[in-house]
């Protein structure tokens, strides 16, 4: 199957840019007003296991728990295959777009985290309160939702029957802030970024087919 030009193929909706930006502009409102008394509230009570049960299911659904990279070595793996091999190479814009996706979604995710140093709220109420954002944190984003994030949004593009998937970003949003590893902020900013970077990729690489009658 022979790889479809690029000018033949369309970008992905730009809904995903407006996303972005919404989600960005909530992050700071919960950063002033949101992230402090949630914190507080939610370290009155003990979490239930389920939340880090499940999220525990979900990193071994994708390996994390062997190697912490093992789903961006896998997918930057078949990537190269569909490249390589001239029968698969009509599906390398979808591989390139979702290995594209999450590598670099975790990438600026670990380097904001080094940049805002922030706390987790567990750490943030152990010191007494006070700032969040100091030096040795590393909770913003979160890792996990972006983690997770970056395949299932791209996957849900590419191919729209794997939309089921989206509501994993949620349970793991939730489920982070629900013991208190995150501050609502923190998950709001994954997203952000997680759909950012999945709009910049897919208006790079064009990965989806165009309809018949723009190929004309």
């Amino acid at each position: 199957m022979a790889l479809v030009p690029r000018s033949e193929r369309r970008p992905v909706p730009h809904a995903l840019l407006v996303a972005a930006a919404v989600l960005a502009a909530f992050t700071p409102l919960a950063i002033l007003a949101l992230d402090r008394p949630v914190a507080r509230l939610l370290a009155r009570y003990e979490p239930s296991a389920l939340w880090n049960r499940g999220i525990e299911l979900l990193e071994w659904a994708i390996g994390y728990p062997l190697h912490p990279m093992t789903s961006s070595f896998l997918l930057a793996a078949a990537m190269l295959a569909t490249m390589a091999l001239p029968r698969w190479r009509a599906h390398a814009p979808a591989a390139i777009f979702l290995a594209g996706t999450h590598v670099f979604s975790r990438f600026a995710t670990g380097q904001l985290k080094d940049l805002t140093g922030r706390l987790r709220p567990t750490e943030w109420l152990a010191r007494g309160g006070d700032d969040t954002f100091s030096r040795g944190g590393a909770a913003f984003p979160s890792g996990h939702v972006a983690l997770f994030a970056s395949l299932a949004l791209p996957l849900a593009i590419l191919y729209p029957r794997t939309r089921p998937l989206l509501a994993l970003i949620a349970f793991v949003a939730v489920a982070r802030i629900a013991v208190n590893a995150h501050f609502l902020s923190d998950v709001l900013g994954g997203a952000a970024l997680v759909s950012l970077m999945t709009w910049a990729v897919g208006q790079g690489i064009r990965p989806l087919s165009a309809p018949a009658v723009w190929r004309r």
